[in-house]
């Protein structure tokens, strides 16, 4: 098959572009090249040197691109991942998230429409953080829930979400494909769009889609100099910088971590399957808590821990998320291979062995959002709630 993938030179996208090569595919890969994923150098970018002498690659943005038109015709399927990712950084740089991911999916949908084509299938890659905070269970109103969480209560250190009806204690539980959308960032909220439009669009021209609702995605070649791309960069940046960390909340928060070697495996199954039409979870069922995150880390860097559990904490961020990924067992056979402690050793070792340590932006990334009040520190006994 001839196989489209928008930033098909990203984390997830050169890894998809390599595997469905190594399967007899040919693919058309269109990434910007971003300085935020690929550094100030493209030419020594990890992910850009697996993928631009295998793959038909087209420098651009999907925004602009016009040379998709000269393709488009002849692709069997388009894998759409080109996104601006990350939560915090989507709460002040509101026009590049809206402008990228809801209006990139408009752009190359509307090719679709417009362009004589032969796609058989438009698989989406979307995220977790369209739940929100996800499902819980409460003993008094069972399955429910939670909005964004009190502004006091956290720095007053309680982070739990409560039931939005009683106000008591509640147990996080996997959150299934049918549970309730209500996303807490604006990269949620793009995220969801993006679900919408290819729904209607892909309904209205017949062309089968598929959307994946992925989980924390880990795993070599993921940028560790960004502070946009998840705990686990910051952390191992961080680490071996010897630097100190600042442990948000109470450390307690946990996260639902999937590999991303089986992140390809999933879009590969469907691609390969007869399956239409379907939103599938992706993560492995399994939440792990970000103090257990650290301290592994640390033994794994063989470094002496030095973090700090402040309490500081985020607008935008969940508490709790994992998946229910019964779903995609049932219709698709996919079952993740790769346990944490595996996957974060094997990304520890790709770290010491390949990766040149530059310097963290990440106080640059903690102050702009501080003056934007969206990081805000925990109560003290000087201060009035």
């Amino acid at each position: 098959m001839k196989i489209l993938i928008t930033g098909g030179a990203g984390f997830i996208g050169a890894h998809l572009t390599i595997e469905l090569i190594s399967n007899g595919h040919e693919v058309i890969v269109l990434d910007k090249l971003s300085p935020q994923i690929h550094g100030a150098n493209k030419d020594k970018s990890y992910l850009f040197n697996l993928v631009k002498d295998k793959s038909i690659f087209i420098e651009g943005n999907i925004l602009f691109s016009e040379t998709l038109n000269e393709f488009i015709k002849e692709i069997d399927v388009v894998v759409h991942l080109a996104a601006e990712t990350g939560t915090g950084q989507s709460m002040y740089n509101i026009y590049d998230y809206v402008n990228n991911n809801s209006l990139g999916t408009a752009r190359i949908l509307e090719m679709l429409v417009k362009c004589r084509n032969s796609v058989k299938k438009f698989v989406l890659a979307s995220s977790r953080a369209i739940y929100g905070e996800g499902a819980y269970y409460c003993y008094d109103h069972n399955i429910v829930y939670p909005g964004s969480r009190s502004i006091d209560d956290m720095r007053n250190g309680d982070f739990e979400c409560k039931c939005p009806y009683c106000n008591s204690k509640i147990t996080p539980i996997p959150t299934n494909e049918n549970s309730k959308v209500s996303p807490k960032s604006i990269y949620g909220i793009t995220k969801y769009n993006q679900e919408q439009l290819v729904k209607s669009v892909c309904a209205s021209i017949n062309v089968p889609y598929t959307i994946f609702r992925f989980q924390n995605v880990y795993g070599r070649g993921q940028s560790i100099s960004n502070p946009y791309t998840g705990i686990l960069s910051i952390f191992s940046s961080l680490i071996m910088q010897n630097r100190k960390l600042n442990i948000f909340e109470d450390g307690d928060e946990s996260r639902d971590f999937i590999h991303v070697q089986d992140v390809v495996d999933s879009i590969i199954m469907d691609i390969n399957s007869q399956s239409n039409n379907e939103v599938y979870n992706v993560g492995t069922g399994q939440r792990i808590k970000v103090i257990h995150i650290a301290q592994t880390l640390y033994n794994l860097f063989e470094k002496t821990e030095n973090y700090e559990i402040s309490g500081d904490f985020r607008i935008g961020d969940i508490r709790h998320n994992y998946a229910d990924i019964k779903n995609i067992q049932d219709k698709l056979g996919f079952n993740p291979r790769i346990k944490f402690d595996d996957g974060l050793k094997d990304l520890v070792n790709w770290i010491n062995e390949t990766v040149e340590i530059e310097e963290m932006k990440y106080e640059n990334s903690i102050a702009e959002m501080k003056k934007l009040n969206l990081l805000i520190r925990k109560a003290t006994k000087d201060d009035k709630i």
